[in-house]
């Protein structure tokens, strides 16, 4: 589980998911994380639904006040897609759930000499 820096909401914030946190955004979402990954799709709805579990060891929130942030984060010239967004992609791959092979694009810097005999393995039992 790593821990993305995202102080858009709050100064010295970050965000993370785990296998509980996945849950809890599967029953708010009413979508299976399987289906929200192959999707691809991070729309504004979910988008607030994943940045309320990601960040609510800091402070609980809805996803409404996520969404009337976003609009005024917006308003003032943040790219929704490179500083939410992405960050938000980085948080889901850092909890695991998307494979070794995607962390390390994510996180290339983490990428050890035996993580690449690891994926190496991986790749040929594909």
């Amino acid at each position: 589980m790593k821990k993305i820096e995202f102080p858009l909401f709050g100064e010295n914030e970050f965000m993370y998911l785990n296998i509980g946190r996945l849950i809890d955004i599967e029953r708010m979402a009413g979508k299976s994380a399987g289906e929200i990954i192959r999707s691809q799709n991070l729309d504004l709805g979910l988008l607030t639904i994943i940045l309320s579990v990601a960040l609510r060891h800091h402070k609980m929130r809805t996803p409404q006040w996520y969404a009337d942030k976003m609009q005024k984060l917006i308003d003032e010239g943040i790219d929704l897609e490179t500083d939410i967004q992405m960050p938000v992609v980085k948080c889901i791959a850092g909890s695991g759930i998307l494979g070794k092979a995607v962390y390390y694009k994510l996180f290339p810097e983490e990428l050890t000499d035996k993580a690449k005999g690891e994926l190496e393995k991986e790749r040929k039992n594909e």
